[in-house]
């Protein structure tokens, strides 16, 4: 027992409000029965160290404290006879241990604390449940007993009214800046010779998912190797198997592996079980609504309800707001000893396929729907590509994907995968190339953009006679290049590729696209000012949409008008038509448009100096704009909103505002932006009397000025 029992940890982070509650509940009078429950290697036993060596318990209990390592013990019988050894009772020969044990409890005058840790092994071996059980219950009757038990899983043993501490699922993982401080305190000397280290300790405390022994295992590595970034790689490479105590026998407390494979082995997953636990380990994202979606995602598998529950009760698996979780070293290490089979990755694509299929067609709908699961639509698609699997499949899945703009970068690694790992795809390697284009484009990549629309140009004859679908192509690529040069803010590029994208789209007889072309040429003299001729164009194509029955486009178009109101200080014929746009956006579930609605009629108030609507209409545009992943309209709203806290005179705001709208502008390479926002943060610290900031705002402001 004492070989087994371990000393109070040294170095404990970010428990100590779960020590004074735990502390508080056994000094309370009426309560004495705590369980500290969770998965392996959270940290239990070293919470009930800790809350043991308390000064109050220690005042309270006056020395009788025992600890009971539980991993040791198998049954009830034994149990008794741990107890009786740390207690040092005397028994005579051939006499009932039970009965030493139960006068020795029955005679106690004052409080006595048995912590009975890993309570798991006994409550779990063959045939001991019953007999344990009627043990811990009769021991529970003596009011000057209090009891912890510590055990993997969510429930505490019999019926003993326990008070869980922690959550439903039990203790929680560490916060991010309790972990960071766990990790160095384990590291110590050993972190003075790796540089810059502190956003490598933030990465790899993510990627551990803040689990208390992973942290303490992944520490010690730090003696190991001279470089954070090698740990890092360590971990992404050889995952759970690098989470070893170096020069020990491996035990649930220095090894990861060890402890998610005693899990497994003390609750008995085997057979569908553990072929359940190998599926939702290779969902990044767990089973999202779990209740409903089970049943649909593993059709072929019967008691699945109660494979859950054996699962849930190992802890090696919890449930967070109706989904279905594992923590990330569990699931590395399930996925890497326990590999999904690829009838099963079949059978989820399927599922997923038809999620894609079913999902509404209002985008603002969909995207929450579509948040929950894009994780594991990534994972499965790529598996389902690099086997060469589903093709087709893919493809379809990639088209409904491109609705949602939030999702790009899934939907850009998708495709470069696609292109890279099949050769056979001729029909459909343009649509996939210039949807790559759109979507590089889309997330400030532009140089990217541009090049891969020229490598589809270049595979196209733009001389003689083009085929009605050639000039669709090439009308797609210059459609492509347009906005790539409109989001820089190169207008008479933008122009000029419009007019090359408008000419084709007209031999390919393709109408919406020609008065797609049109509403954009009009924008784009909007953003030069040119007031007039974007008034000519508008019409022209609001005109074309009626005409093709696109009220999408109509709506776009009526937008645009209004802006051009707004520009000219026709305040309610722009906030009309503003305001009706919006509406239709709405209906159609384009989140985008929405938000750029949101920022037109912010900033029609701003102009007015109704500061408060306009703020209002602003950080609405703003929370849309961060939830589709729109760094330029985030930019905006972040400008004009610099812009507003100037105007009444909150300085301190504005600058935070303005420099954080100029930080996002670079990100998407808008020079002009850029300047104003230098030139604005420059009349800030002039009001302020900061003249030398001022001085130095507006001379960068003149520099990119003069570039352009």
């Amino acid at each position: 027992i004492a070989h087994a029992t371990p000393a109070v940890p040294i170095v404990f982070k970010g428990r100590e409000e779960l020590v004074e509650q735990g502390v508080a509940i056994l000094c309370q009078q009426a309560s004495r029965f705590l369980a500290i429950l969770g998965g392996g290697g959270m940290g239990k036993t070293s919470l009930a160290l800790h809350i043991m060596s308390a000064t109050s318990v220690n005042d309270k209990f006056a020395g009788r404290c025992y600890f009971i390592p539980c991993e040791i013990f198998e049954d009830a019988e034994s149990l008794v006879q741990g107890l009786i050894q740390i207690m040092e009772l005397t028994t005579k020969e051939n006499q009932s241990k039970q009965k030493v044990l139960f006068g020795y409890l029955q005679a106690l005058h004052n409080d006595l604390l048995i912590v009975f840790d890993n309570f798991e092994t006994p409550w779990n071996h063959i045939g001991a449940r019953s007999g344990v059980k009627n043990l811990i219950e009769k021991m529970a009757q003596y009011n000057r007993v209090s009891l912890i038990v510590t055990m993997r899983g969510s429930g505490g043993p019999s019926d003993i009214p326990w008070i869980k501490l922690g959550d439903k699922s039990g203790i929680p993982t560490l916060s991010p800046n309790a972990a960071k401080e766990a990790f160095k305190a384990f590291a110590g000397d050993s972190l003075h010779n790796t540089g810059n280290y502190e956003s490598d300790i933030d990465s790899l405390m993510n990627e551990l998912e803040y689990v208390p022994l992973a942290i303490r295992l992944s520490a010690q590595l730090v003696k190991r190797v001279s470089m954070l970034e090698v740990l890092i790689r360590m971990w992404q490479t050889h995952k759970t198997s690098v989470l070893n105590e170096d020069g020990n026998q491996l035990n649930r407390l220095t090894s990861v592996s060890f402890s998610i494979d005693l899990s497994i082995k003390v609750f008995k997953v085997t057979g569908n079980t553990l072929r359940l636990l190998s599926n939702i380990a290779f969902l990044p994202d767990g089973v999202p609504m779990w209740s409903g979606n089970l049943d649909k995602i593993f059709s072929d598998k019967d008691g699945l309800d109660m494979e859950v529950s054996v699962l849930l009760d190992s802890s090696l698996i919890y449930d967070q707001n109706e989904r279905l979780k594992m923590l990330a070293p569990v699931r590395e290490h399930i996925c890497s000893k326990y590999p999904i089979g690829q009838g099963d990755i079949d059978q989820l694509e399927n599922f997923y396929a038809q999620f894609l299929q079913n999902l509404p067609s209002n985008n603002m709908e969909a995207q929450p729907a579509l948040q929950l699961h894009i994780n594991n639509i990534e994972k499965i698609y790529k598996a389902q590509i690099s086997s060469s699997n589903s093709k087709t499949s893919c493809i379809s899945a990639l088209n409904i994907l491109c609705r949602f703009t939030t999702f790009n970068s899934v939907s850009i690694g998708l495709i470069d995968l696609i292109l890279e790992k099949d050769k056979n795809i001729d029909n459909d390697k343009v649509d996939l190339k210039l949807m790559r284009a759109a979507k590089l484009r889309w997330v400030g990549r532009f140089e990217e953009a541009e090049a891969q629309v020229i490598s589809v140009k270049e595979c196209l004859n733009e001389e003689g006679n083009i085929s009605q679908a050639g000039s669709d192509i090439l009308g797609r690529c210059f459609k492509i290049l347009q906005d790539t040069y409109y989001a820089q803010a190169q207008y008479e590029k933008a122009i000029n590729m419009n007019l090359q994208a408008q000419k084709y789209f007209k031999q390919s007889e393709n109408q919406q696209a020609q008065a797609d072309s049109m509403s954009w040429l009009g924008d784009i003299y909007y953003m030069q000012h040119r007031y007039k001729e974007a008034s000519e164009m508008i019409p022209e194509a609001q005109q074309l949409f009626q005409q093709i029955g696109n009220k999408l486009g109509v709506a776009e178009c009526q937008k645009l008008l209004g802006d051009i109101y707004r520009m000219q200080d026709k305040n309610d014929e722009a906030t009309g038509m503003i305001l009706d746009a919006q509406k239709q956006f709405q209906t159609f579930g384009d989140q985008l448009r929405v938000a750029e609605c949101l920022w037109s009629l912010g900033e029609l108030y701003r102009k007015q100096e109704r500061h408060g609507e306009a703020t209002e209409m602003i950080t609405k545009a703003q929370k849309r704009f961060e939830e589709i992943g729109n760094k330029k309209g985030l930019a905006d709203c972040l400008m004009i909103l610099g812009i507003i806290y100037g105007n009444q005179a909150q300085y301190d705001d504005a600058v935070d505002m303005l420099s954080n709208a100029q930080r996002q502008y670079q990100n998407v390479g808008n020079i002009v932006n850029i300047a104003l926002c230098y030139e604005y943060l420059g009349i800030t610290y002039k009001l302020q009397r900061k003249y030398g900031k001022a001085k130095e705002a507006f001379t960068k402001a003149l520099e990119l000025l003069k570039k352009l």
